[in-house]
């Protein structure tokens, strides 16, 4: 009899214990909530680029129960897009679909803002482009015979960008203002915001030439 007590207590204690957690875990009650998560474009080919700006975010609204939705921490959610796809240039729109986020289980997504994204793709490509000294002189002053090392480089950007590159500069040379021979070394200037960049990052031209000091006019003279 003992023994039938102790086994009917026993059950007892498991029943009730098992509704302790079915109510901790499913009578929180069901809510939403809208976050903002990182946007991952992945699987680009190697020889192609995204030459537009892309959002690093999108707003993702989901559900679940509130115990679960409390515990996301959104820089651990992401929403992923496969572009491994994508081998030949031109314009591309994709869906952005519910089952591309990363959430924990129980989690479900309702909406993202954008659904959709347009991807601007473009062969990468590498171009040799003469380079151009640039000075920074105050008036009165000027350069010549203008030699530099080395006189080419090359760039490695999209297509569309490096086909309309007929040069590139250097950073603005300030000389010491003493007339005669001059040797000097600087670097050049990508682009900026195009995604064009040195085929040999650090590289330094060597500038050499003359400087030359304007004769003023008679008449400044005079008033000197």
């Amino acid at each position: 009899m003992k023994m039938i007590l102790r086994s009917t207590g026993l059950y007892i204690w498991a029943i009730v214990i098992a509704l302790v957690l079915w109510v901790q875990v499913h009578g929180q009650g069901e809510g939403s909530l809208s976050m903002d998560v990182a946007m991952q474009v992945q699987g680009l080919p190697e020889n192609m680029v995204i030459v537009n700006d892309l959002p690093d975010q999108v707003k993702i609204t989901v559900h679940g129960l509130q115990g679960r939705l409390k515990a996301i921490d959104p820089k651990d959610v992401f929403i992923s897009v496969d572009v491994s796809d994508l081998h030949q240039p031109g314009v591309v729109e994709r869906g952005l679909s519910l089952h591309q986020v990363r959430l924990p289980t129980s989690i479900v997504v309702d909406k993202i803002q954008p659904d959709r994204i347009e991807l601007q793709v473009d062969h990468i490509v590498v171009r040799e482009v003469p380079v151009e000294p640039l000075f920074d002189l105050p008036q009165g002053w000027h350069v010549e015979q203008v030699q530099i090392e080395p006189a080419r480089v090359s760039l490695i950007g999209p297509e569309v960008w490096m086909e309309t590159l007929a040069r590139i500069q250097t950073v603005p040379l300030r000389l010491e203002l003493v007339v005669g021979a001059f040797e000097s070394k600087t670097n050049v200037v990508s682009p900026a915001g195009k995604a064009v960049r040195l085929a040999k990052e650090n590289a330094t031209f060597k500038v050499q030439g003359f400087l030359r000091r304007d004769v003023p006019p008679k008449s400044e003279l005079i008033k000197e």
